[in-house]
C-alpha cells in the first residue's frame, strides 16, 4: 500500500504524533487510565485532543466515524496477515510512521486529502497507539 505522504511530510507528521504522545503519557490521567480497561468507547475522556480533532475535521459525529475507521482498519490492526497487526504482535509496539503510512492510505480510500489528510491520520494513530491494538480489536 503506498504512502500519500512524501518522505519530509512523513518524518514531520511523526513528530507530532510522537510529541502527542508524550503529551498524553505525561498527563496527570495517564497513570489511573493506563491501569484501567481499555475500552475505545471512553476515547473522548482518554484523547480529547484527538477526538476533537475528528470532529471537526470529519463535520461528522466522531463516534460514528471512529467506528466506521476501526471497520476499514480492522484487516490492517486485527487480523493475521495485517502490516500493523504483524508489528504488533512482535513487538507490542507500533511504529509512528507505520501507522502513518497504513493510516494515510486508508483514509485517502475514505476520500480524504490535504491538510484533512494529515491532521486526521496523526489523530487516528495517537488514538490507536495510545490504547494499543488490543483494545481495538476486542470489539
Amino acid at each position: 500500500m503506498p504512502t500519500p505522504f512524501s518522505p519530509d511530510q512523513l518524518e514531520a507528521l511523526c513528530l507530532d504524533m510522537d510529541e502527542q504522545l508524550k503529551e498524553l503519557r505525561n498527563s496527570p490521567s495517564f497513570l489511573s487510565e493506563s491501569k484501567a480497561a481499555q475500552q475505545p468507547e471512553q476515547l473522548p475522556e482518554r484523547t480529547p485532543k484527538q477526538w476533537q480533532i475528528i470532529a471537526v475535521v470529519t463535520r461528522e459525529d466522531p463516534q460514528s466515524f471512529w467506528q466506521r475507521f476501526k471497520q476499514a482498519a480492522h484487516s490492517d490492526l486485527c487480523e493475521e496477515g495485517g502490516v500493523l497487526h504483524a508489528q504488533w504482535r512482535r513487538y507490542r509496539n507500533l511504529s509512528s510512521k507505520a501507522v502513518l503510512e497504513s493510516f494515510g492510505a486508508l483514509l485517502v480510500a475514505m476520500g480524504f486529502s490535504g491538510n484533512a489528510l494529515q491532521v486526521l491520520a496523526v489523530a487516528l494513530g495517537v488514538i490507536v497507539m495510545h490504547l494499543g491494538c488490543t483494545a481495538i480489536c476486542k470489539e
